[in-house]
């Protein structure tokens, strides 16, 4: 048994959080947490972040905050706590994160994903999206991570998957990979 950040538990296998938290499964690796961070840093160098999406815990379920950019940068659609706040007329949003095929924004023309939010039959969180960001296509899914199309699966450097992460709030995607600080999570040892 392992007792970590945030009150996670580690039984034969089966990871629980109190509350019914939802554990973020991203990359092939699995992050516990109350609440998920995603950025990307352009230059590690400076300490300027752009948050791609927050996904939280709460009593009431799960909430996400995002905003997503087409390629030319336009606004395609700005959700606040699972409230569509705007929504490009070219787009079309629908579900609940919680039920089903979860929550779903897709290109009208041609029924193309470009984000979905939804809850494995295994109970994890799982985001898959485009975001644009300026010149980057950056895709997020539950088994992958790519910028420009090149696979940014690495974590600090080591090329790390189905690992378990406890207690990382910000999960940052660079050019190199992804960033976690280390005073901010523990590793689960298999």
């Amino acid at each position: 048994m392992i007792v970590g950040i945030n009150n996670v538990i580690k039984f034969t296998g089966e990871i629980h959080m109190v509350h019914d938290d939802c554990m973020l499964i991203l990359g092939a690796n699995i992050y516990a947490n109350p609440t998920y961070t995603v950025l990307y840093q352009a230059d590690r160098n400076t300490e300027n972040k752009i948050t791609l999406f927050t996904l939280e815990n709460s009593e009431s379920g799960l909430i996400l905050t995002t905003e997503i950019q087409d390629e030319n940068s336009n606004l395609i659609a700005k959700i606040d706590k699972n409230k569509l706040i705007q929504i490009d007329e070219k787009f079309d949003a629908q579900g609940k994160i919680e039920e089903g095929n979860g929550l779903m924004l897709t290109r009208k023309e041609d029924g193309a994903v470009i984000l979905n939010t939804r809850i494995t039959e295994d109970g994890y969180v799982a985001v898959k999206g485009i975001f644009y960001l300026g010149d980057k296509k950056i895709y997020v899914a539950d088994r992958a991570i790519e910028i420009n199309d090149v696979s940014r699966q690495t974590i600090n450097g080591v090329n790390m998957h189905d690992s378990i992460f406890i207690g990382t709030p910000e999960i940052t995607l660079t050019d190199d990979g992804v960033v976690l600080s280390a005073d901010k999570c523990w590793k689960e040892e298999s």
